[in-house]
Order: structure tokens, then C-alpha cells, then sequence
């Protein structure tokens, strides 16, 4: 059948079948199609309030710093409990101290990163991550990098934070 039969009844389709048909067009490079089923497809109509944008801004940031911090904390404690010899053991080219400097630097500027985007924003950075799952782990993460070494500076913070509150504005226009 050819692209043309196949749009009349673009009509016709479910959401869950106009989902695949996008996703599959877009895998395929197929702009043109894509761009036809999103085009032809029925629309809603929602009344939302004017903060929604900055949730929904606020929601993915938040799963972006935990994951990045579940990342780094799980190599935090792979490294601090590894059998091998840290002596010799290299990360991406860096020596063990090294590279357990550098991961301990990223974990507590992304924690005062993300707590300095929350004090901008006025909302509590601790209530914000309450219900994400694992959030124990990483203020664990966090209080044993800061007990070990209370001197690390922290990597880069104002750029960090300028990357969040980016994320944020952008994330917002979406819904603006």
C-alpha cells in the first residue's frame, strides 16, 4: 500500500497505533510522515495552571540530579569497597586518588548545586527529592564524602547551576 492510501485513514488510528506509527517513522528518518500522522492527529484541549510549566520543569530536573547522583554515588562506593589493588586500579586514565577526588567533587557540587537552584526557585531542595526512590543513598553519599573530606572544593558550581536553572527555563517555555 503506498504512503498516500495509508494517510486517508490516518483518521482512523488509535492513540496507541498513532504512537507506534510516529515513533517508527521517526526511527526511520521519515520526517515527512511523521510530521503527516502528528498533523492529522485528533487534539485535547487542557486547561492547566500557570505554574504547571515550572513543576513539570522542576519534575525533570530532579530526575536528572538524582540519577546523575545515583550514578556517582554508586561509583563512590564500588570504588571505596573494590577488592582490587587501589593502588594500581585506574579511572579513565586517572590514578585511584585521582579519579575518588574528582567523583567526590562532582557529588558534593551536584548536592549544592541542585540546593542553590531550590533556594532561587524558593521551594525546599529536601522535600523536592522526598519521594524519589534512593534519596537515602545519596545524602548517605553525600555526609560520607563530606565526613572523609571537608575540604573538597567543588568543580565548576556556578556553572553547574547556571546548567540547572537553564534546564529549568527551558523545560518552563515549553509549557509558556
Amino acid at each position: 500500500m503506498d504512503l498516500k492510501t495509508i494517510q486517508k485513514s490516518y483518521d482512523k488510528l488509535t492513540a496507541t497505533e498513532r504512537f507506534s506509527l510516529v515513533f517508527a517513522a521517526a526511527a526511520r528518518g521519515d520526517d515527512r510522515d511523521r510530521a503527516a500522522l502528528i498533523e492529522s492527529s485528533p487534539t485535547k484541549t487542557w486547561k492547566v495552571p500557570i505554574t504547571y510549566g515550572l513543576r513539570d520543569a522542576f519534575e525533570f530536573l530532579s530526575n536528572f540530579h538524582v540519577n546523575m547522583q545515583l550514578g556517582y554515588a554508586g561509583v563512590f562506593w564500588y570504588m571505596l569497597f573494590s577488592e582490587d589493588d587501589k593502588i594500581t586500579m585506574k579511572f579513565n586514565g586517572l590514578d585511584f586518588n585521582d579519579a575518588m577526588i574528582l567523583l567526590q567533587r562532582r557529588i558534593i557540587t551536584g548536592r549544592e548545586a541542585w540546593r542553590a537552584v531550590c533556594a532561587a526557585y524558593g521551594v525546599d531542595p529536601d522535600k523536592m527529592l522526598e519521594d524519589h526512590n534512593f534519596i537515602e543513598m545519596i545524602e548517605t553519599t553525600e555526609l560520607m564524602v563530606r565526613a572523609a573530606s571537608p575540604d573538597l572544593e567543588y568543580l565548576d558550581l556556578q556553572e553547574n547551576i547556571d546548567s540547572y536553572k537553564l534546564a529549568i527555563e527551558t523545560k518552563r517555555k515549553d509549557w509558556e
